[in-house]
């Protein structure tokens, strides 16, 4: 087998894989740590469970237009910036910012059915892999999703596509999670839990 091989080999291990036959599994450290001529198997198991992502259909763009997209994308990571507990993702440079804002932009218009400039300039990139520079927790996970909530608000987001555009974004953005503080899974925050919460 060539290293090539071997390396596959490695990435494909799925974390269900069977036990060997015959050699015994424990379930804990303590039981781990009960040394004898045999290995000890505790079973594979996974951090984080990341839900389907329902990536928007071109009604979206059909009916905000553009330019709306690119303002939501604007005034969301200006309110991200200016957050105490997350606003040091961004740069404090306003050019690098804006070319920032401008990337994500252009994504999200893509994404929605618009023009494809985000993959023109970046590729066929992976979200999940882009934002791995950044430290992403639960907890921010949740002020990005609140800002995004208001945003949507205040900008007078069409409720005929607001469910869609929040769908995917409040599922994707389980994703961009690269630190973990609990081993809970992340809370959802379905469109119409966040809709009964906005209203009362």
């Amino acid at each position: 087998m060539c290293q090539a091989q071997a390396n596959a080999a490695c990435s494909h291990q799925r974390a269900d894989a069977p036990v060997p036959e015959g050699e015994p599994v424990v379930h804990c450290l303590k039981e781990a740590l009960q040394v004898s001529e045999q290995r000890r198997w505790v079973h594979g198991g996974h951090d984080m469970d990341f839900p389907p992502v329902p990536f928007p259909s071109n009604r979206v763009i059909l009916i905000t237009g553009e330019p709306l997209l690119r303002s939501v994308v604007r005034e969301h990571h200006e309110r991200l910036r200016r957050l105490p507990d997350i606003g040091d993702l961004f740069p404090r440079d306003n050019a690098t910012f804006d070319k920032v804002v401008e990337r994500i932009a252009d994504f999200v218009v893509e994404a929605c059915g618009g023009p494809s400039r985000y993959t023109e300039a970046q590729g066929h990139t992976c979200m999940r892999t882009r934002h791995f520079p950044f430290t992403i927790d639960e907890s921010a996970r949740e002020s990005w999703l609140k800002a995004l909530w208001s945003t949507l608000e205040d900008l007078n987001f069409p409720a005929e596509v607001r469910e869609e555009y929040w769908a995917w974004l409040e599922a994707m953005s389980i994703r961009m999670i690269n630190r973990r503080t609990t081993k809970e899974q992340p809370r959802r925050y379905p469109y119409s839990a966040m809709h009964i919460r906005a209203a009362a």
